[in-house]
């Protein structure tokens, strides 16, 4: 209701980190971040008026894109082989078409889950049949994001890297975003979905292509602060800047 998206911009005019907003990579000339929302969070999504009454928001307060990501969206995780039914299509493309009318990217992020223990022909065919069906809503950017699935499967790293560029060279978005599945130096992670590969985030930042921009949530899940010291080791790892999620 409105008075979700009025508490929205409040709590980001105070900094509070509840609502999961991100720092894209700083620009030089001014050293000031490129601000982002991603709506990536588990529970109720947001209702589409909501969402674009944030939006109109977010434009006021200097944010230039949204990601559109709920964990609540089966058709971006559990059933994203499905496409999507008409009606929630529609909203979709209402949705980015606001998003742009307003001058922000709008991107969408996509869970293809667990794809990475059987990406044979019959997945690969499904995931280009759903990207290609993703940019008929019209996306600016587009998200691969493995967080929270398995993550103790061999070589994860090298499948994750390969399913990213499998993406890239499908979509008609001319930026990419990937979440690994180990997005945070947090143990809590490894107690949930199986402990890391050794060496999982140099790996990945050795196989993406550098135009890949990597989310990263901090030294825990909900961070309640980045050191310098930290972010430069997470950045030497990646070979990027992260995005901070």
């Amino acid at each position: 209701d409105r008075h979700a998206a009025d508490k929205f911009g409040q709590l980001t005019r105070q900094g509070i980190h509840r609502w999961r907003w991100c720092f894209h990579t700083v620009k030089a000339e001014s050293m000031v971040p490129e601000l982002g929302v991603i709506e990536g969070y588990f529970g109720r999504p947001w209702g589409h008026e909501d969402r674009k009454r944030v939006m109109t928001q977010l434009r006021e307060l200097g944010y230039s894109w949204f990601h559109h990501a709920p964990k609540a969206d089966p058709f971006l995780r559990r059933r994203w082989r499905e496409p999507y039914p008409s009606a929630a299509f529609t909203m979709l493309a209402d949705l980015s078409a606001h998003c742009r009318s307003l001058g922000m990217r709008f991107g969408v992020g996509l869970s293809p889950y667990e794809l990475y223990r059987d990406y044979s022909g019959p997945a690969k065919a499904d995931f280009v049949a759903k990207l290609r069906a993703l940019d008929d809503i019209g996306l600016d950017d587009l998200a691969i994001l493995f967080d929270d699935t398995r993550g103790d499967v061999p070589d994860l790293a090298a499948k994750e890297a390969d399913i990213v560029h499998a993406a890239m060279a499908v979509t008609r978005a001319t930026r990419t975003v990937m979440c690994p599945t180990y997005y945070s130096d947090d143990r809590m992670l490894d107690v949930l979905f199986g402990e890391r590969p050794a060496g999982y985030l140099e790996d990945l930042g050795r196989r993406l292509d550098p135009r890949v921009g990597v989310y990263w949530t901090g030294e825990e899940i909900c961070t309640r602060e980045f050191s310098p010291g930290h972010l430069i080791r997470i950045a030497d790892a990646l070979r990027r800047k992260p995005i901070l999620w």
